[in-house]
């Protein structure tokens, strides 16, 4: 018996970094993301279709493989098997990009793991085992981007808290556009942090600013005022920027996507690279994108709320 599961990748509509220091941070999951088949092996062996496999027989764990397999062993003690199992891991979200590719693919993995092994896992569970995973990759990650990949839809969240779900009484059309510029989101956030040790009561009140700001984009959200929603997400790049994680390339597509019809764009995760998302007017998703495909921009239209995990078997 295969498993299979599939962990959407997400995109931070507002408070990124910020979350890091207590803000409220307003995200999304999108419809590119991981899926991963796993079965029931003697060992452990990952088959990731972008890097190549590993085998626990080996020995030696390849750098990429190595937050993937711990989650995997987190999970195997967790529910208490002494089995291995085979997972094939396929991937549609661009690495280094802000978003959340390496959360989805241990979101994916955990749950895959554990169903292969006819065990059922609650998502808070799937949460917890899967930033055993992001510890490694990140460091000290605010867990963000493991919620949407687990829960889905568009959350708020506050570090230590469950996130919240935003209900939107229809569907409203972000724009993705990629600057193909890798990152490490553990630099970025270390250099956006030093504006705290330099200025630490400006800093404090943007926090506050950032959490006020945050709560009012989640309403704007749920209103569909995108004249809000747009204005909010320009003044959270400006800060950004102003912060030194923005970089020129992303600066440059933003004005490319204000100048399309966009009512707002930002950067979305970590910065230094990746994507940013632009909020067309209603109704003029296709065709800013178009405009902005001509102008050579890697662009995609996202369509909000999206599910999180899932997970399904399909006979051998």
């Amino acid at each position: 018996m295969k498993i299979f599961a599939r962990a959407p990748g997400k995109v931070i509509i507002t408070g990124e970094h910020f979350v890091v220091h207590g803000s409220l941070a307003l995200a999304a999951a999108i419809d590119k993301g991981v899926l991963v088949e796993a079965e029931a092996f003697e060992d452990i062996e990952i088959i990731s279709k972008t890097f190549g496999s590993f085998s626990s027989k080996n020995g030696k764990v390849p750098p990429f493989f190595e937050p993937t397999l711990e989650a995997i062993r987190a999970t195997l003690k967790f529910i208490g098997e002494k089995k291995g199992v085979k997972l094939i891991i396929d991937s549609n979200l661009p690495i280094s990009s802000g978003l959340g590719s390496s959360s989805a693919i241990a979101v994916a993995t955990v749950a895959a793991t554990a169903s292969a092994l006819n065990h059922k896992l609650s998502l808070e569970e799937i949460v917890d085992l899967a930033m055993v995973s992001e510890r490694i990759t990140h460091g000290k990650p605010s867990g963000i981007d493991v919620n949407v990949a687990v829960y889905g839809g568009v959350i708020l969240y506050k570090i230590g808290e469950k996130p919240k779900q935003i209900k939107l009484n229809e569907d409203i059309d972000f724009l993705l556009c990629c600057s193909g510029i890798k990152h490490r989101t553990f630099e970025m956030v270390s250099k956006f942090s030093e504006m705290k040790e330099s200025y630490p009561n400006l800093f404090s009140s943007l926090v506050f600013s950032s959490n006020y700001f945050t709560k009012m984009a989640a309403r704007a959200l749920i209103n569909k005022d995108l004249t809000t929603l747009g204005s909010i997400m320009n003044f959270f790049h400006i800060v950004l920027s102003r912060f030194g994680v923005s970089i020129k390339e992303l600066d440059n597509i933003i004005e490319k996507a204000l100048e399309a019809g966009c009512i707002g764009a930002k950067l979305t995760g970590a910065g230094g690279g990746g994507c940013i998302i632009a909020l067309p007017k209603s109704g003029e998703s296709s065709i800013v994108a178009n405009r902005l495909k001509k102008e050579g921009i890697d662009t995609s239209i996202v369509k909000l709320p999206l599910e999180g995990v899932k997970v399904w078997q399909e006979k051998s």
